[in-house]
């Protein structure tokens, strides 16, 4: 079995590029599903570019948002 099919049976069928590809997490269990901008347009706020850019290229490779980033990494949101 490959990895991406791997991650689609986890995920029902979900895959990072189809999150990617739809502006949104990767949906549960492995994510929240959620889209990065909420329907009143408000997004996550980074401390800076730097901060901003790693969580865009993990978001880019795991289809996981920067809460669930942080939720699977042990880190707290800010």
């Amino acid at each position: 079995m490959s990895i991406p099919d791997f991650l689609a049976a986890l995920s029902g069928g979900d895959l990072p590029a189809d999150a990617v590809r739809e502006e949104r997490c990767i949906r549960e269990p492995i994510g929240c599903g959620q889209p990065l901008i909420a329907t009143d347009g408000t997004a996550r706020v980074f401390w800076d570019a730097d901060e901003a850019a790693r969580y865009q290229a993990e978001w880019r490779i795991t289809g996981l948002c920067p809460d669930c980033q942080d939720r699977l990494d042990g880190g707290e949101d800010r």
